[in-house]
């Protein structure tokens, strides 16, 4: 909690327009990632399950995170398209 008064909703706009912030690019794949995974369990009627309730928590977590607002489309791009770090050969050999 923010000793300003400063809500959790206020950290996701703008703070020069106030405009919304989209979600990155992670956060939509993790979001159609859990809605994936709850789909296949509904499909094999494992709705039971601790997995399908562990789903339908981070699910619900990611789409609070994302925003009942987000249009489906806009995403946060990142402008740097080269990979940060290289994994060696030798380390995704040794762990494939």
């Amino acid at each position: 909690r923010s000793r300003y008064g400063v809500e959790e909703e206020m950290r996701r706009k703008c703070p020069i327009c106030r405009a919304r912030i989209p979600p990155s690019k992670e956060m939509v794949t993790s979001l159609h990632s859990y809605r994936a995974q709850k789909q296949k369990l509904e499909d094999h009627n494992e709705t039971s399950s601790e997995r399908y309730h562990r789903v339908c928590y981070l699910l619900e977590n990611a789409e609070a995170e994302v925003g009942a607002d987000w249009d489906g489309v806009t995403v946060l791009e990142d402008k740097n398209d080269k990979q940060t770090v290289e994994m060696p050969d030798y380390i995704a050999r040794a762990v494939g």
